[in-house]
């Protein structure tokens, strides 16, 4: 058994006998050799000094010789070892994507591979995806008259309180093409209530069947129409009559392209009605009353109740005959 040490160990460290060892991580210069070392012995300790000092101040940190604080006798490599592109992810174990807090254990992804979480937002991303789902190109989407003819602020109450947001009504159409459709939206604020209700009168344009491409088809009840309490009656008007309508109607008529036509409004002036009371009329066409959705016996959309303005073709088929022009045209 080896003899108890008397003294403790930091006052051994302390000492000022300082021995080369080949095992340590010390950088401190070894004592010059005695005349009785071989020189053999003398190079084989320098040198595996000198190698294991090396490894050892790449591998710890650098701590001033004469601090005299201790030094790690080994210190571990680190090597990160990066996941394979197919690891599974599981839900016991995700593939967590450090983006804002690097982890040393996973290299930092790249600028294509970060999440682009305000992509909706974008509008040429937006614009993109409005194209492909209209079908129409990004040019004739900018080309298209576009009129807010309605922005405000709404709340709705919930339990937190009064939840404010933007609403916007948007009318867009085509006036060489004959197409017109009307969207509402809803936003933080008037840009973003805006494009969302320019989205949706996209996708809710349809086609208006003009006489002669400026004025309406028919009269009387083909050309009135209801929704809530508002009643609209439109009226076709001569070659440079123009258009002398309210200015909801005046909106509508120029995206789709009527140049001659008269209007008026019976009851109420609400601005929603009204749009959707003209639109209705404009787009005609209707399904039998009563027939409603077919699911679950629900009711059929508003917008599909009466048939609206009629051209002379749709007239022509439904009492299975030709028409003439008799009198004097309007």
């Amino acid at each position: 058994m080896s003899k108890p040490i008397s003294r403790p160990l930091r006052a051994l460290r302390q000492s000022s006998v300082a021995r080369p060892l080949a095992r340590s991580a010390s950088t401190t210069a070894p004592p010059p050799p005695t005349s009785s070392e071989s020189p053999t012995t003398e190079s084989s300790e320098i040198s595996s000094s000198s190698s294991s000092s090396e490894a050892s101040s790449s591998k710890s940190p650098s701590v001033p010789s004469g601090s005299g604080l201790p030094r790690p006798p080994f210190s571990l490599p680190y090597s990160p070892v990066p996941r394979l592109p197919s690891f599974p992810n599981t839900h016991s174990s995700p593939l967590h994507k450090h983006y804002n807090h690097p982890s040393p254990l996973l290299p930092p992804p790249t600028a294509a591979t970060w999440p682009t979480t305000l992509a909706e937002q974008n509008p040429l991303k937006k614009e993109m995806k409005l194209s492909a789902i209209s079908g129409l190109s990004r040019d004739e989407l900018r080309g298209l008259s576009r009129f807010t003819v309605r922005s405000r602020k709404v709340q709705h109450m919930t339990k937190k309180g009064k939840m404010g947001v933007n609403q916007a009504y948007v009318v867009v159409g085509s006036p060489e093409r004959g197409l017109v459709g009307l969207g509402r939206g809803r936003g933080h604020n008037n840009a973003a209530a805006s494009d969302a209700a320019f989205h949706k009168a996209v996708l809710s344009m349809d086609y208006v069947n003009r006489y002669e491409s400026r004025t309406l088809w028919g009269e009387g009840k083909d050309l009135q129409g209801k929704w809530g309490a508002a009643k609209v009656h439109l009226r076709a008007r001569p070659p440079g009559f123009g258009l002398m309508v309210p200015p909801m109607i005046h909106r509508i008529f120029t995206a789709c392209g009527i140049k001659d036509a008269s209007a008026m409004i019976v009851g109420s002036r609400n601005r929603p009605d009204v749009l959707k009371a003209t639109i209705q009329v404009l787009h005609g066409g209707g399904n039998p009353s009563g027939f409603g959705t077919g699911i679950f016996g629900k009711k059929g959309p508003r917008e599909n109740k009466g048939l609206g303005m009629r051209s002379k073709d749709e007239i022509e088929r439904e009492r299975g005959r030709y028409g003439v022009d008799i009198g004097r045209r309007v």
